[in-house]
């Protein structure tokens, strides 16, 4: 068994540390727009840059290369460059003083695809445009209309450049990202939304020009995503096993994160008298639910991955999840209610035989019994699939990865053992939980008809608990939805 623990703590320390888990730091769904519009002395010229996460990027590229070889050729890489500057010239608002102006391309356009998690790439497009500015001062205003749906960080900046100066702006002239290339860590959780800018300038031929124009082209990863890293590199048995047990360890590492129904389940089985089989059940429950979710989200990517968001699918799961979580405690809250009100159970104990059982009952004291909810086989499984229905991006990532790169065997085994990693810690907390309550509830109920009394309360609060979970879940994914 130490063999055991050791080898997975070495495989664990081998996934944190190696390098091609770099991650996109805004996320693995994100796409991200940044549009730099620096005012010269005789024309405006944009920046416009889109910066693609992993999973977008995937489908992107997918749709990129028209003849399906599994790499994007130059021809097909400008092609796309082309269409895509050519319906951001199409959209995007420039004004000057009110007044509409037409945008062209500039210089030629890049489009590049930065290494992101497990092997995929990122896509990074910009598009370089110009028009003639109109008059030596006025104001100009810029709007960028482009909505697909996807969460992730907007951008604009407005700089002067040589023999101008700005008199007023309403947005910095600096990129806070440095045109989506470095990504402030402090605004991550965060990230600006700005969609449209506005600023007066005047031509000044002693101004020397603030613009700190076009940073380069390439994102560095700043992020790390141990699971990912795990589907590269050579295979043997030996390092198959290794990155398995990493893939377990990794999952309980995730459970133990913030979220995961940690606080669901351990209330929950406070408020209902469980058993160790179906606490176990559960665990397992999430592994089968989670895993599932994982292959079903990445089938959709990859088969329909242009007609839907998968955060949007995601989002909509987490919904759910919350929403099944409200049911739950909302109906733990009723029937630990209705036993709280029912009349109680007397049963008679025969203090003179030397076998007499003693009271099964700890959690009410005394010999009066209403008794807390019994879990059911029902709750277990949905408390299960509450646990386990919103799929983690990192196993995504690892299913895109083991499609391209033709190990989807070996990436279906580190998403189960990812689950089952969760589903250990998920059970193994159920466990606890159980006896931790069964421990207490007989020393409590000792102490005194009060104490008892206050045990018998446990399960509405429980019930009280996991509504207000359920109900936060579900609201702040409907937020983030709406």
């Amino acid at each position: 068994m130490r063999r055991w623990i050791l080898a997975a703590a070495i495989a664990i320390l081998l996934a944190s540390i190696a390098a091609p888990a770099a991650a996109h730091p805004l996320g693995n769904y994100t796409v991200n727009r940044a549009v730099s519009l620096t005012i010269g002395a005789d024309r405006f010229d944009i920046v416009y840059v889109v910066d693609m996460a992993e999973i977008p990027a995937f489908t992107e590229i997918a749709s990129i290369d028209g003849d399906g070889n599994g790499a994007v050729s130059k021809a097909e890489s400008q092609a796309y460059a082309e269409v895509q500057c050519g319906q951001i010239v199409a959209q995007l608002q420039v004004a000057f003083d009110g007044r509409p102006l037409t945008l062209s391309t500039g210089s030629a356009s890049h489009l590049s695809f930065p290494a992101g998690a497990g092997g995929l790439q990122t896509l990074r497009l910009a598009c370089h445009l110009t028009v003639t500015a109109p008059a030596a001062y006025g104001s100009v205003s810029i709007r960028d209309p482009i909505d697909d749906g996807h969460a992730g960080w907007r951008e604009i900046t407005i700089a002067a450049g040589t023999g101008v100066r700005l008199s007023a702006s309403d947005v910095s002239d600096r990129s806070a990202s440095s045109l989506l290339t470095s990504y402030p860590t402090g605004r991550l959780e965060s990230p600006p939304d700005i969609r449209s800018a506005s600023a007066t300038f005047r031509v000044d031929a002693s101004a020397t020009g603030e613009n700190t124009a076009a940073p380069a082209v390439e994102l560095a990863p700043t992020a790390g995503e141990p699971l990912a890293a795990l589907i590269a590199g050579d295979l043997s048995p030996a390092i198959v096993l290794l990155a398995l047990l990493a893939a377990a360890g990794l999952g309980a590492a995730h459970a133990l994160s913030p979220g995961h129904g940690k606080a669901l389940v351990a209330a929950y089985l406070i408020g209902s008298r469980g058993s160790i089989g179906q606490a176990l059940g559960m665990g397992l429950t999430v592994a089968l639910t989670h895993t599932v979710g994982v292959l079903l989200l990445g089938g959709l990517v990859l088969v329909a991955g242009e007609l839907f968001l998968p955060e949007l699918v995601i989002g909509w799961l987490t919904l759910a999840s919350g929403g099944l979580m409200a049911v739950l405690g909302g109906a733990l809250l009723w029937r630990a209610m209705v036993a709280r009100t029912s009349p109680p159970h007397h049963h008679q104990h025969d203090h003179d035989h030397p076998h007499a059982h003693p009271d099964r009952h700890p959690g009410v004291g005394g010999h009066s019994q209403a008794g807390p909810p019994t879990l059911t086989v029902r709750s277990v499984a949905l408390l299960g699939i509450a646990g386990g229905l919103v799929p983690s991006a990192s196993a995504l990532i690892v299913l895109l990865a083991a499609v391209t790169t033709g190990r989807l065997v070996f990436g279906l085994g580190l998403i189960v053992a990812f689950g089952l990693g969760m589903a250990i810690v998920l059970g193994g907390l159920a466990v606890a939980t159980i006896f931790a309550h069964r421990w207490l509830g007989s020393r409590i109920v000792s102490r005194g008809p009060t104490a008892a009394a206050a045990v018998r309360l446990l399960p509405i609060g429980a019930g009280l608990v996991v509504l207000a979970i359920g109900l936060g879940i579900a609201w702040s994914a409907f937020a983030r939805l709406g």
